[in-house]
């Protein structure tokens, strides 16, 4: 008999409040290096960078009103703290709304897709 479990579900948090129409996060950590090229070694190895973490979310968007309305935001003035528990841990990260993407066709839910930039992040 297979040991079956249950797998974890993420729940997205924008400025302390959390995102119910939240559909899909996705989250990437990046190190910012440059791969190093030497004659002699061919690749020699990795260069410091910047290091940041981009969150993609999707929201559904209810017929009243946006859950989260990301356009206020991306005048980079207004820093942003997104924070995604999943898995018993936390995510939290401080940084910038860079763009948001509103979709809509026949037969397929109204979507607000935005991308947020922020530094470096682990799980706590």
């Amino acid at each position: 008999m297979a040991n079956l479990q249950q797998y974890t579900k993420a729940v997205v948090y924008v400025n302390s409040s959390v995102l119910s129409e939240e559909a899909s996060v996705t989250i990437k950590r990046t190190s910012g290096s440059q791969p190093v090229k030497t004659v002699a070694k061919g690749y020699a190895g990795e260069s410091p960078g910047s290091p940041m973490t981009e969150i993609t979310v999707s929201n559904a968007v209810p017929s009243a009103d946006f859950e989260l309305n990301p356009g206020q935001y991306i005048n980079l003035l207004d820093i942003v703290e997104v924070t995604i528990f999943a898995a018993g841990r936390t995510l939290t990260v401080k940084g910038s709304i860079i763009d948001d993407n509103f979709s809509h066709a026949v037969d397929s839910e109204a979507k607000l897709e935005f991308n947020f930039r922020g530094g470096p992040s682990d799980w706590q």
